[in-house]
């Protein structure tokens, strides 16, 4: 009942922020946003003047934060604005094919007099916003988002600090190929006050593409990967299979130069192999966990089923990983985050994509996860469920394919972040 009223207030709020730039009323937009802020409660600060600082939330960086800053006091508290005021504020200006991220750059004269009316509208909005709450500095999670790529200039107009904790580092070999041309092609260079970043590879591919400057950017490497590493320690419930569900389809990365990844009969491959193991092994509880947007309950109806698997919508993935014995993952931070904290990992493999389609997987190195066939998968998931805990050191191979993506390999990225947004913010 709660979370419907809440939803009935954010859409109640959506219009009348709709009606505010209709208006040209800032200062009605400013009061509906100032309604629709929220403290991030699980991060406490024990300062008696502390910085407070606007977040727009986004799935895994809103867990960066909560990953750097939980159990720990600093000077500073989080505020959440959903993303979606000011892209419903951005609607009122641009129409809709400009609602791309990472093509933010605008060349026609007509379309930047547009961003300026834009960025103005907001500047006055967030200057009466001061009446209600005062805020020290923003962070986006995302250089290139479209309705935030132009909030760095409203926050030069304001004299206050845009962060970037840019969470996006797992690239495909396609995909890094492209991101310095994308990069520097279609977007004005960054005006951040300084960017996170979770790897030197993509500092790299940043300074590159001269979107930003060595001094903007920071390697911290991916605080949420934290959690996973501290699980090294704590041994599994040994009847337990995490399923990260594959994207069958998923839409093309606009970095990227495919289309299209189809990952269908792999999908269909993989569900039908894991059932018929849940059947014959009814003392095994399997857990499919979905993704937002790719997977839906419907999907997984009572009659598709086996009793002992339980389909998951929504959340973070990562806290799965604690009582997992067996973790199957594919062309995700899941394989990653799996390998961190010592869990057994399978990546699917049935027609060979590690090879076929390498230009549009993820990168690992270790092939000793990938499993080939279905006696193959049987074989192993009946091994790594009756093999008995050990905390493995993690192996050379291992930790190239974790600095590489995650930029973090003994789980002190959250630390990283914690005194990087301290400092940033004390300047």
């Amino acid at each position: 009942m709660k979370k419907k009223l809440y939803e009935l207030f954010v859409y109640i709020s959506l219009f009348l922020t709709n009606v505010s730039v209709k208006i040209n009323s800032h200062k009605l937009c400013a009061f509906i946003i100032w309604l629709n802020v929220r403290k991030l409660k699980i991060i406490r600060s024990n300062s008696k003047n502390p910085k407070k600082i606007l977040v727009f939330p986004k799935s895994n960086g809103t867990e960066d934060l909560i990953e750097s800053f939980k159990n720990k006091k600093s000077n500073i508290i989080f505020f959440l604005l959903p993303r979606n005021f000011l892209k419903k504020i951005f609607s009122n200006f641009f129409d809709k094919s400009y609602e791309t991220d990472y093509f933010t750059k605008l060349t026609k004269l007509k379309d930047i007099n547009k961003k300026n009316a834009y960025i103005n509208f907001l500047t006055l909005t967030f200057k009466y916003l001061e009446n209600f709450i005062h805020l020290d500095g923003f962070i986006s999670f995302n250089l290139f988002y479209y309705a935030e790529k132009y909030f760095e200039e409203v926050c030069k107009n304001l004299n206050t600090k845009f962060i970037i904790i840019h969470k996006e580092s797992a690239l495909n070999i396609s995909e890094e190929a492209k991101a310095p041309i994308i990069y520097g092609k279609y977007n004005n260079k960054s005006l951040s006050y300084k960017i996170s970043v979770y790897s030197e590879s993509q500092k790299k591919i940043l300074v590159k593409s001269k979107i930003a400057n060595k001094k903007q950017i920071v390697v911290n490497g991916a605080p949420r990967s934290d959690y996973a590493f501290s699980l090294r320690k704590i041994t599994p419930q040994k009847k337990i299979i995490v399923y990260y569900l594959i994207e069958k389809n998923r839409s093309s990365n606009e970095l990227s130069s495919y289309k299209k990844s189809n990952w269908n009969k792999l999908y269909n491959q993989t569900l039908q192999y894991l059932f018929e193991f849940a059947k014959k092994n009814q003392n095994i509880q399997i857990i499919l966990k979905g993704k937002i947007g790719a997977h839906t309950k419907d999907q997984f109806t009572k009659n598709i089923l086996p009793k002992n698997c339980y389909y998951v919508d929504g959340g973070a993935g990562h806290t799965f990983l604690k009582n997992a014995s067996v973790v199957i993952a594919f062309n995700s931070m899941s394989v990653f985050e799996t390998i961190a904290s010592n869990r057994n990992l399978i990546i699917p493999n049935f027609n060979n994509e590690s090879k076929i389609n390498k230009n549009i997987l993820l990168k690992i190195k270790n092939k000793k996860y990938f499993v080939k066939s279905k006696k193959d998968f049987d074989q192993k998931v009946k091994f790594y469920l009756n093999l008995k805990y050990k905390n493995k050191k993690l192996s050379n191979v291992d930790i190239k394919t974790l600095r590489y993506f995650l930029g973090n390999t003994d789980g002190t990225s959250g630390s990283k972040l914690k005194k990087f947004l301290v400092k940033s913010l004390s300047k």
